[in-house]
């Protein structure tokens, strides 16, 4: 009998158990099939954390199971780098000081990250999603995707003059053999497999960081609390070297994982090949070999098949993230590169918009509203992978200087328009830590209670000022603005894609996101009414018992905000 599904999840790594949870928790009605081709515990590379990914994990009812797995728990990252070896690095809990400093309280896990075994980490989070009531099938690997018309050799060559082919199902093989079963929609979740992105040939690799990773695992290996912090505390080591860069990532208090990275053409002129020069290279840093003298290579996991492994094509994207039934999460949509640790927070946090657009597909009404949901997926995605990817490209082809690596990320942010008077360091810290490509709105926060996240833009985003000189500076000027266009917006909270209106600059496109109840405020702008005015209305609305969830911002700061995105007259 052929079985349907509402959910098949193609692969059981971050990005697929996320997804499942999470749709798991915000539509319990949906059946959910998830189908990893491997058992787990399996081996897996990408083993340090970002602090962005927990408030996720607790989302997903993960986080505990996580803090108490028996990982070292992960404190921030130390950088080794260019002609000066002065070690300097940055700490997670940095970022909430400043906000606990200005009065704010913040849980613990917006600061708290891992340094994971992925065969241990990937399969708890496996076992949680079944937990929760997904069917979970290992040992099934999927050999195809059904349509209910034969897509084209490239879906870019579909255009738009026909419908596009809907994902209707899959096949794969198991224990029992060939299997079939249908669906309404398919994630793909395979990781740099990427079943439906070389399928469909969406993949894009990206030429200037074409790069080749040689990592293995070391016992016995030296902790430097320079390098690597205390065995309680962790920090993750990255130390260039001529021909690339070295990470050094405690994994247990006695092993740590290695790994060297290097472009391509690097192998090209390599007659002793890649384990050769893999060994080569932690002997030519001097950081690294007396680090190394008494180690000895170990294996991890029981399904490790070498000493020193390989991964190569490591950065790369897809020109289309989702289609007629299916989209792509994780690594199977794009990678950008290990250099920040950004890969498995990506898994999560991605997974998670994912989900909720999931969730918001099955309960819209409409198949125009389902497509104007994964377009504001697609953008959230890419939003995110450039930041990371723009840090990377700038790493690969520059000096390595500390401040121009400081400055690269104070553009980035200053792009976005995140970035509002920051130091070079604390932007560097936040796109290091995972929180930087969160909008100066609300529009990325998907698992953050509403109050915490607001406190979280004002606190890494917001513009520090004097109130009392501020509010002088607005007093008696009349509410006006200019070059501004009203429109509606979407942002993610709670389990689902939720609508809001936006403010945006026509000139220059840069936008701003309004809380819930905050368009009551911009009526106020008028050229009749002044910041009292607006403050007033303001504490009338906080005062509504609707609205003790859903802070507004205060008159004073949204002034400041629009005036940020230049539409303020």
């Amino acid at each position: 009998m052929t079985r349907h599904y509402d959910v098949v999840i193609i692969g059981g790594g971050p990005a697929g158990s996320t997804v499942a949870a999470l749709t798991r928790r915000y539509a319990p009605q949906l059946r959910l099939l998830l189908l990893e081709k491997e058992a787990f515990p399996r081996h897996h590379v990408g083993e340090s954390l970002l602090a962005g990914a927990s408030p996720v994990l607790e989302e997903m009812g993960a986080y505990e199971k996580v803090a108490n797995a028996g990982f070292l728990e992960k404190l921030g990252a130390t950088f080794i780098w260019g002609q000066s070896r002065e070690p300097w690095g940055f700490e997670f809990d940095e970022l909430i000081s400043q906000l606990v400093a200005q009065g704010k309280r913040l849980p613990r896990l917006y600061t708290r990250a891992w340094q994971v075994r992925r065969a241990e980490y990937d399969e708890l989070l496996l076992r949680h999603a079944a937990s929760l009531g997904v069917e979970v099938r290992q040992r099934a690997r999927v050999t195809r995707v059904l349509w209910d018309r034969e897509p084209p050799a490239s879906l870019s060559a579909e255009g738009q003059e026909r419908r596009e082919p809907r994902a209707i199902g899959v096949e794969f093989v198991d224990e029992r053999g060939l299997q079939t079963v249908y669906c309404d929609w398919v994630l793909d979740c395979s990781g740099q497999q990427a079943l439906l992105g070389h399928a469909l040939k969406l993949r894009e690799y990206d030429v200037q960081m074409n790069n080749y990773a040689l990592f293995a695992y070391w016992q016995g290996a030296k902790w430097l609390y320079e390098y690597t912090g205390y065995p309680e505390l962790t920090r993750i080591c990255i130390i260039t070297t001529p021909r690339g860069w070295i990470w050094y990532i405690p994994l247990k208090r006695d092993v740590m994982s290695v790994g060297f990275v290097t472009h391509r053409q690097t192998l090209k002129h390599l007659p002793e090949g890649p384990e050769q020069l893999y060994l080569e290279e932690l002997q030519a840093c001097d950081e690294v070999r007396d680090l190394l003298k008494e180690a000895r290579l170990t294996r991890i996991a029981a399904d490790q098949r070498r000493m020193v492994c390989a991964i190569q094509d490591w950065s790369y994207r897809s020109r289309q993230l989702s289609g007629s039934g299916w989209a792509m999460v994780g690594d199977a949509a794009g990678f950008v590169d290990p250099i920040l640790s950004s890969g498995v927070m990506l898994a999560h946090e991605l997974g998670q918009k994912a989900a909720y657009t999931l969730v918001s597909s099955f309960a819209a009404g409409s198949d125009e509203e389902v497509r104007r949901y994964w377009e504001f997926y697609a953008q959230t995605y890419r939003t995110y992978l450039q930041a990371y990817r723009d840090m990377a490209a700038f790493w690969y082809s520059n000096n390595f200087s500390l401040e121009s690596w400081f400055w690269q990320a104070r553009r980035i942010l200053a792009r976005s328009g995140s970035e509002l008077n920051l130091s070079d360091r604390q932007a560097f810290t936040r796109l290091a830590s995972g929180y930087a490509t969160r909008a100066e709105s609300l529009s990325l926060f998907g698992s953050y209670p509403l109050h915490e996240a607001q406190q979280l833009v004002n606190g890494l985003f917001g513009t520090p000022y004097c109130r009392d000189e501020l509010a002088a500076q607005y007093a008696g000027r009349p509410l006006r603005l200019k070059e501004a266009e009203l429109c509606d917006g979407l942002y993610y909270y709670q389990g689902a894609v939720r609508q809001t209106r936006r403010v945006i600059n026509r000139r220059t496109g840069r936008y701003l996101d309004l809380h819930p109840g905050e368009e009551v405020l911009l009526s106020l702008f008028d050229g009749g009414h002044t910041l009292t005015h607006l403050e007033e209305t303001e504490q009338a609305l906080q005062a509504l018992p609707e609205m003790e969830r859903l802070p507004l911002r205060s008159g004073l700061d949204l002034l400041v905000q629009l005036e940020m995105i230049g539409v303020l007259a």
